[in-house]
Formats: structure tokens, sequence, C-alpha cells
């Protein structure tokens, strides 16, 4: 049995990701974001966009085999680690390892990049992401008050620290 945390093995071969277009957006709301304006995932999407062109981060999605987007994350590049963010998965295909696909292949982009910690943020009243986080290999770290969609939330941070690639075995 390895003891690389399971976040950072690779990612399942069956689930394919690709960047996020802004073409995405409108199956991202639909599918991941029901709740949410047009506006407020577009704003998400082309951050990530954004990022991915300034070499600061990368937007993943998963499509369906309809090539409908039913997921999504992120990672953004910070000076002390690479926060991942925006992580979900359509309500009809969670439990099937979609997060843990999308999360092992943003941290397989980062750690190409030499990035080695890894940070993601969960709120409080969200225990099964928090459950997946710590099933993948992240520690709680901090907790902060964050203004989020439905107002001030804490959220929880977790932290995974890894070998820097050239030195894995």
């Amino acid at each position: 049995m390895s003891s690389l945390p399971l976040a950072l093995r690779a990612p399942d071969p069956r689930i394919a990701t690709r960047p996020v277009k802004i073409s995405d957006t409108e199956s991202l709301r639909v599918h991941c974001w029901p709740n949410r304006k047009f506006m407020a995932v577009y704003s998400v999407v082309s951050r990530a966009a954004r990022s991915t062109a300034q070499e600061r981060g990368l937007g993943l999605v998963i499509t369906s085999a309809e090539g409908l987007a039913i997921g999504f994350g992120q990672y953004s590049v910070w000076p002390a680690c690479a926060e991942i963010s925006d992580l979900v998965v359509s309500e009809s295909h969670r439990g099937q390892g979609l997060g843990t696909t999308l999360i092992q292949a943003l941290l397989q982009h980062a750690l190409q990049r030499g990035i080695t910690t890894f940070e993601i943020g969960v709120a409080l009243d969200n225990p099964r992401a928090a459950a997946l986080y710590r099933r993948l290999g992240f520690a709680d770290s901090h907790t902060v008050l964050l203004h989020l969609d439905r107002g001030p939330e804490r959220v929880q941070f977790l932290r995974l620290s890894a070998e820097a690639p050239a030195a894995r075995t």
C-alpha cells in the first residue's frame, strides 16, 4: 500500500478532465450551480481562464458523455501555497470519484510546476466535503470567517504538503 496521500496520486484515467472554457459557463450554471446567476458563474470561469493564461493557476472541468460540464475546480497560486477553490460536482454525479479526480488532476498540474503546498477551504456546514479532503490527505490548518454567497460563514482551511517532484520516488 502506498504511503502517498490519495490527493497526490494520479487521477483515475477513466475520468477525463480538460481546461475550463468560457463556453462552459452555462452548462456549469445549470448542472453544478443551479442557484447562482449566470454572471456569478461567468466570473468564476473567467477568473480561472485568466489564471491559466497568466500561468498563476488552472481551472478544470469534467464533462459527461454528452459533453455537459458536470464538475469544476481550480487552483490559484499564492506566495505560500496553491489554493484549490470552487470545487463542485453536479449533485446527480456525486459519490462517483469526480471530486477526487478533480483534486488529483489539479495537484498533478501544480506539482509539475514545482508547487508543493496546497490549501483548500470548506464551509463548516459542509461535513461531506471536509471528510473527502481529510480522506485525500489534507489536515486541518485554520478557521476563518469569510463573507460568502450566504453571508458570513466560518470556513475550515486544510493543508497538504508534498515532496518536490524531483525528489519523489
